[in-house]
């Protein structure tokens, strides 16, 4: 089932074919017999309502399979205590890796127990000495972390990764409240988002995981809204990481309420916005701790890719900021997403076990 292609073209096609059938039929009822008119319709209005709802599918190529549609999940799994074992005895092997759901609570934020979802190479279930890097990956606005598994194939890339000798530890936390709240990665007067992440997560993943805990070995990585958190939390934390991933990211917050629905009513609200605008600070960036910086975008995107570009020139004449500018065909959409992924991991993560 899994195989099943449903943003293809002849899937679209045949959807739109039994929409047009249905209502053919409907006209060829309507003098004849009602109550069989009344139910070819409610068919027709159905098929009608799902080809329209493949043909946005399709475009931002969310649900690219049938058991994504089905909620069905596609990538192996494992329990949590096989995760933050300290070194179990007779390891359960987990050829492709394994996906977990870790409870993170936040102590410093407030912002309630939310479940990450991380992703662990095989190299982790049989070498339970070794200690691996670790990707944050932050997800987009409406989007949850499943987006990253589900759209994104995150736990096939972390596999890839890993056959090719550089095994990663990807997790996708939770970053807002609701699928369509838009928290910027922010700390605003509803929820502390950045705290959350810096203060909460990466202390909680050290902790309980296998994690080489050091900048050199974290990476913020993030699509659409998560591609701004990425690269605002950053550069905003150098101490703590040292490799950025901005995937179709704005170099400005972008929220629909702007900077006082964001951030709040408050005296230093310029000061704060612009202490959150990467378009902003980032020309007098100090040279030191060193950066490294992936920026990917589509170029039917016209929008964010306008930021990227211009965000990639400011970073690369920064001192000691590696900056890499990939461009490729396709818009906002996972389409991109998926082999920027791809191509920005194996660029970031050294191919080296601790």
């Amino acid at each position: 089932m899994g195989s099943l292609v449903v943003i293809g073209r002849w899937f679209i096609l045949s959807l739109a074919a039994l929409a047009i059938l249905s209502w053919v039929g409907c006209v060829l009822l309507a003098r004849r017999r009602r109550a069989a008119l009344v139910a070819m319709a409610g068919i027709s209005v159905l098929l009608t309502l799902a080809t329209a709802a493949d043909l946005v599918n399709a475009h931002y190529s969310y649900l690219p399979r049938v058991d994504d549609v089905l909620g069905i999940q596609s990538w192996p799994t494992a329990s949590v205590h096989e995760a933050v074992a300290p070194a179990p005895p007779r390891p359960r092997r987990h050829p492709g890796g394994s996906v977990v759901g870790l409870p993170i609570a936040g102590v410093r934020s407030g912002f309630g127990v939310r479940e990450a979802l991380v992703y662990l190479p095989p190299q982790y279930f049989t070498e339970p000495r070794a200690r691996f890097p670790v990707v944050y990956l932050m997800h987009g606005s409406p989007g949850a972390p499943v987006d990253w598994y589900r759209a994104n194939r995150a736990a096939e890339v972390g596999a890839l990764l890993a056959d090719e000798g550089r095994p990663a530890i990807l997790v996708a936390p939770r970053l807002s409240r609701s699928w369509l709240d838009d928290s910027e990665c922010v700390d605003r007067p509803s929820e502390h988002i950045e705290t959350y992440l810096v203060d909460d997560v990466i202390p909680a993943v050290d902790a309980r995981l296998h994690t080489i805990p050091r900048r050199t070995d974290r990476i913020f990585a993030g699509m659409s809204a998560g591609g701004f958190c990425a690269l605002n939390l950053g550069l905003r934390h150098r101490d703590l990481v040292a490799t950025i991933v901005d995937m179709s990211g704005m170099d400005r917050p972008t929220h629909t309420g702007g900077m006082v629905g964001l951030f709040g009513k408050r005296p230093d609200l310029a000061l704060v916005a612009a202490s959150n605008t990467p378009a902003d600070y980032a020309p007098t960036l100090a040279p030191s701790p060193p950066m490294r910086v992936w920026m990917d975008s589509g170029r039917s995107d016209h929008e964010a890719l306008s930021d990227t570009l211009s965000m990639a020139s400011t970073l690369s004449h920064r001192p000691h900021f590696d900056v890499v500018l990939r461009l490729r065909p396709g818009g906002h959409e996972f389409g991109v997403w998926r082999p920027a992924l791809r191509d920005s991991l194996q660029w970031a993560v050294d191919p080296s076990v601790t």
